[in-house]
């Protein structure tokens, strides 16, 4: 319990950050982008209100998913960090778009832009806020497993190279002939953005369309039911990611003359040998007698 505390405190101050980073970067670019009129720092200043928008979501979000199971929702809240995950995508790729636009007309239409200097120093220090941030969040997956701060944490991987492209478009675009670049690395930025869009829908219908865990997962938590000596079988391996945790469902087939009670310390010693590997997790597990004909999961 102690634990789960930490990783919710955690996962709900990484969140927070994400916040305090995002409308820090809107006003910096915002200033940026009325003083030098740059269509690259436009698509940037476009994507950091769109992290804020999405941020203010998976707060909210994990907010939700922290609430405990309740007469309703046996299985908790945790989903929702998926349904986070999902509008995030949404946000990213509306952004995505909208500087695709905004790119091509200044490609129809190219003009210089104001003061570099100033743009420089904006996004130099957009890129170290950014960096601080993906760092805090890489920390707070590597323990918490949360795909809202994922998702988040991509939004702002994302940013970076976004950043650093604006400081090579602006640096070029500024101070040469070629203002051209300004609206080319738009372009680039908008592709990026578009990705990894893409790979947050992806991640999200995992989690919503309760997609099997990877593979490697389901074999280890086989061999760890197997390995108890007194074990036969093993069949009708379930699984799920909530988003929080792993649901996780399985038969175990016992000798047949065995006492109830013995076969309940058998299901307690494996449900805790799974549980040191996947803490946090939901087993479900149901023992069947050695031999008995019945139906199986077509699937296994």
């Amino acid at each position: 319990m102690k634990n789960q505390k930490n990783t919710d405190f955690l996962v709900r101050s990484a969140s927070i950050a994400s916040l305090l980073v995002a409308s820090t970067l809107i006003v910096l670019k915002y200033y940026g982008w009325v003083t030098t009129t740059s269509v690259s720092l436009l698509g940037s200043l476009a994507d950091s209100l769109i992290d804020f928008l999405a941020s203010v979501f998976v707060f909210v979000a994990i907010s939700y998913s922290m609430l405990p199971a309740d007469a309703k929702h046996r299985f908790g809240y945790g989903k929702s960090e998926g349904l986070a995950a999902f509008v995030q995508s949404l946000f990213i790729g509306i952004s995505g778009i909208y500087v695709c636009f905004e790119a091509i007309k200044r490609l129809l239409n190219p003009s210089q832009i104001n003061q570099p200097s100033t743009a420089i120093w904006i996004i130099l220090v957009s890129i170290v806020l950014t960096l601080a941030l993906v760092m805090y969040q890489k920390y707070v997956v590597k323990k918490s497993k949360s795909i809202a701060i994922e998702s988040d944490q991509y939004h702002y991987l994302t940013d970076t190279f976004i950043n650093f492209s604006v400081l090579f478009s602006i640096a070029i675009t500024g101070w040469t002939r070629f203002v051209f670049i300004d609206a080319l690395v738009g372009l680039l930025i908008s592709g990026v953005v578009l990705y990894t869009s893409v790979t947050l829908l992806k991640k999200s219908f995992k989690i919503l369309l309760d997609q099997e865990i990877q593979s490697d997962d389901r074999d280890r938590i086989r061999e760890i039911a197997l390995d108890h000596p007194k074990v036969l079988g093993f069949h009708d391996l379930r699984t799920r990611d909530t988003g929080r945790k792993y649901i996780i469902q399985f038969h175990l087939e016992l000798d047949p003359n065995m006492s109830l009670l013995e076969s309940h310390e058998i299901t307690d010693e494996v449900t805790d040998n799974v549980l040191k590997l996947y803490p946090d997790s939901e087993l479900i597990i149901h023992t069947d007698p050695l031999g008995i004909d019945e139906e199986r999961d077509p699937f296994e």
